[in-house]
């Protein structure tokens, strides 16, 4: 009988898909949205770029606490709360009609996006992964680093065809349905929590031993 493969790398494709998404509409989508949003509110481009440096400046200075609460408590709860917000957030940004509005809305994505990006999904992988973990981790950054070459069109035709306002409930609606469930469902903590370990443990005696298809490995310490 084929043996399992590694939970570990089921994780890997969730977060691939959840990031490339989520910095897709969360992050790169704004570049399309910003010109007719600025043109229908009246704004100007330092404003709009005022709402983007909110978003950023927030997500750096919540990257701290998301750090701590993934360490204590994992980030299953964490992402899947974060996407859920992500979602109300978006459809909020749709809404819009003042400078005060973008700039608490992006607040909130600033926000949302410490505790869905990369950071969290990079502790979960580390703490699945030994000996696979530049290939994991390598994995997720490049599936997400095609979110550019994905949303900016994408964006841009939802733009031309609906509005910049209902693009965006369209890209909230893809949010949902790529991001929530996965981070719900799929996530674990810790191998510990399906009763494996790491892909490759070291032992007391400096051997490797490979557990990449979900075998359950012997007591060990490093």
């Amino acid at each position: 009988m084929r043996p399992q493969r590694f939970y570990g790398w089921r994780i890997v494709t969730a977060l691939a898909v959840t990031e490339t998404v989520s910095w897709g509409v969360l992050y790169y989508a704004f570049a399309v949205v910003h010109v007719p949003m600025r043109a229908e509110l009246g704004l100007s481009a330092a404003t709009t770029a005022g709402a983007f440096s909110v978003m950023v400046l927030v997500t750096g200075l919540a990257a701290v606490p998301v750090g701590r609460w993934v360490d204590q408590h994992g980030a299953r709860g964490l992402m899947t709360a974060g996407s859920l917000a992500a979602v109300a957030l978006v459809v909020a940004w749709s809404r819009v009609h003042t400078a005060t509005g973008l700039y608490l809305v992006f607040a909130g994505i600033g926000l949302v996006s410490a505790a869905v990006l990369y950071e969290p999904a990079f502790a979960v992988v580390v703490r699945w992964f030994v000996s696979g973990r530049r290939r994991a981790l390598l994995a997720v950054t490049v599936v997400a680093g095609f979110a550019s070459t994905i949303f900016l069109p994408v964006s841009d035709a939802l733009v031309r065809s609906t509005g910049w306002r209902d693009a965006l409930l369209v890209l909230a609606g893809l949010l949902a349905v790529t991001t929530v469930l996965p981070h719900a469902l799929v996530l674990r903590r810790d191998p510990a929590d399906l009763g494996l370990r790491p892909d490759t443990l070291a032992t007391a005696t400096g051997e490797v031993v490979f557990v990449g298809y979900g075998i359950r490995a012997p007591e060990w310490r490093w």
